[in-house]
């Protein structure tokens, strides 16, 4: 009996090890494909922390899935066949992720599992040779070797002896403490070759002691550290005065177009055929950015005027944009046609909680389809209120982002992929057959917004509409040669800058704009010229009349835990660590001395400038 209880001991301690191996790999390769600028210093860190944060994740397994059945049955087998099933689930999970990271730079997170389970089939669109190639790589670097581990450990647990076992436990657990306290020295010292590797180690959340090093002497607190990046007060005071609103009363329809993951490189007479001659023959800014790198934050930016920094405290307590209240005040219809469907609840909800009728997805098999569909409804919509009431359309495609459609129509632009082939992309690789790719998808939409904006023509509504055609955010094409891909991943212009087209009745026509504008100027532009709003547009939005020229800098984009500061020729990057990442608009890395301590006062007064004092 003892010794049965010895070799199943012995046999749950190889698979053990053998899932800290494995993870151990996934780490390090993920790192050499990330195209992080590393040294021999960010090596010698990596190595033993890698090898502690899978230790931890096979820990965690070997704790709660081994050794409770080992207890509970008489054969090695059962608790055995239990480990090995979660730990290639484990195994699966850990390659993903490090397959999102390396081109979107940020881990599988509850957000993106959330979108997978309530929008998965419209957002995320994959060809079957995807998930081919893919089941082919997990039942190689997974499920064989977990197979071939059954064997292994039967073998290995003959031979050990309980000195090797507690030799092995104590240099994992030397490596588990390492990367923690190397990793809180190397943050305070500012060590960044160090901490850029640990973020590659995924659900990584080192010990931080900054204060405490501090208070010790042995490191120094610069201008940037004394900064206080807290909000004084936890209520919001949107706007900050009550609106005032004028006599006159608002004749005029909005058609909102927003296409969804625009680059601008894809927007010129040849791709965007419609578009482009819409913005020659009106007013186009050229230096238009979005308020954040994904469809959450930058939506919310065109809604609320503000960054989605307040994410947090508008959603709790289900702020309505005055922007939404203000077309409800004025009794316009309101409809929204999103090709993909809106972030589930409570997003939508909040957004449009005063305008509760609202479609928050579109029926349709593909995006294709959807996006065909949303122009028909879009123009029913406007057809049944044209004579009646105002309108506020929304109208959301989505075709460039999800990169999906019939091989028969990617012909204009060659050499083309015919799918989004994401396990191929690196810093390496020929962009140009994946950017033809996706020029052939913008202008399959560009299509779809000509078919929409020749029927507002011909149906007279030009005489009375205000159109806005925009992107939500960019999509990276690794212009910066960096290995970034799509979005989310940094607030460089190839994630924030879009397009922007403004028309309106009486409009000077072909005017072509260059000073910076923002998502956040939509809003108070809408809201003064438009809804007969009075007040300042500093007392319900981060941004300003869209031809105000004045200077939009600090830029604040992305969401309350990991968000950014655009300056004029830097870009500060934090995450929910409070690292904060220096470099220049190409994605090179600065030193902190760059940072101008008294423009980041200024970013941080206006990240603040709606919580009550």
């Amino acid at each position: 009996m003892t010794d049965n209880v010895k070799f199943k001991n012995r046999y749950g301690f190889f698979l053990f090890l053998f899932a800290t191996f494995l993870g151990f790999l996934v780490f390090v390769s993920n790192l050499l494909r990330s195209n992080i600028d590393t040294d021999w210093i960010s090596w010698l860190y990596y190595i033993p922390s890698a090898l502690g944060h899978s230790a931890m994740f096979a820990f965690i397994l070997y704790l709660f899935l081994y050794v409770p059945f080992s207890f509970l049955f008489k054969s090695y087998k059962v608790p055995a066949t239990i480990f090995i099933t979660f730990a290639i689930i484990l195994q699966i999970v850990l390659i993903l992720n490090g397959f999102v990271f390396n081109i979107y730079r940020f881990h599988i997170n509850w957000f993106v599992i959330e979108l997978a389970l309530h929008a998965g089939s419209e957002t995320f669109v994959f060809d079957t040779k995807l998930y081919l190639k893919f089941v082919t790589l997990i039942l190689f670097t997974a499920v064989l070797p977990y197979i071939l581990s059954f064997w292994l450990a039967k073998k290995w647990s003959l031979r050990r002896r309980k000195k090797q076992i507690i030799t092995i436990s104590i240099i994992l657990t030397v490596c588990l403490i390492f990367s923690h306290v190397a990793h809180a020295v190397a943050s305070a010292v500012r060590q960044t070759s160090i901490q850029k590797s640990a973020t590659t180690l995924p659900y990584f959340f080192p010990l931080t002691m900054n204060k405490l090093l501090y208070k010790m002497g042995i490191t120094s607190q610069d201008e940037i550290d004394k900064l206080n990046y807290n909000v004084p007060a936890s209520d919001i005071a949107y706007p900050i005065y009550p609106i005032l609103t004028g006599d006159s009363i608002p004749d005029y329809n909005i058609l909102m177009i927003v296409v969804d993951s625009w680059n601008p490189r894809a927007f010129d007479s040849i791709t965007t055929p419609n578009m482009y001659r819409m913005a020659q023959q009106n007013h186009y800014f050229d230096s238009h950015n979005s308020g954040s790198n994904g469809t959450r934050g930058s939506v919310f930016g065109l809604f609320y005027g503000l960054s989605y920094t307040y994410e947090k405290e508008f959603f709790i307590t289900k702020h309505s944009p005055l922007f939404i209240d203000q077309l409800n005040r004025w009794n316009y219809a309101i409809q929204v046609f999103p090709s993909a469907a809106l972030p589930s609840p409570p997003y939508h909800e909040v957004l449009f909680k005063n305008a509760p009728h609202v479609n928050h997805r579109t029926e349709g098999s593909s995006p294709f389809e959807r996006d065909m569909k949303i122009t028909q409804l879009a123009i029913e919509f406007m057809t049944a209120h044209k004579e009646k009431k105002p309108f506020f359309n929304f109208v959301f495609y989505d075709l460039p982002h999800a990169m999906s459609m019939p091989k028969e129509l990617i012909t204009k632009f060659q050499p083309s992929w015919t799918k989004a082939d994401y396990l191929a992309l690196n810093n390496n690789i020929d962009p140009e057959p994946f950017f033809n790719f996706y020029r052939n998808c913008v202008f399959q939409t560009d299509i779809q917004v000509g078919i929409l904006l020749d029927w507002v023509k011909e149906s007279g509504l030009m005489e009375n509409t205000v159109i806005i055609i925009t992107g939500d955010h960019g999509q990276e094409f690794n212009e910066n040669k960096k290995n970034y891909w799509g979005h989310n991943g940094n607030y460089s212009k190839w994630q924030i800058h879009v397009p922007m087209i403004l028309y309106y009745p009486g409009i000077d026509t072909g005017k072509r704009f260059s000073h910076i504008t923002t998502h956040y100027d939509i809003v108070p532009t809408l809201m003064r010229r438009f809804l007969s709003v009075e007040n300042p547009t500093n007392e319900y939005s981060m941004g300003y009349d869209i031809y105000d020229d004045t200077n939009r800098f600090p830029h604040l984009v992305g969401d309350h835990v990991n968000y950014g500061i655009v300056f004029e020729n830097y870009i500060i990057t934090t995450n929910h660590l409070g690292k904060m990442i220096v470099t220049d608009k190409e994605m090179n890395n600065l030193p902190r001395s760059a940072v101008n301590v008294k423009e980041l006062e200024k970013a941080i007064e206006k990240k603040n400038m709606f919580y009550r004092k």
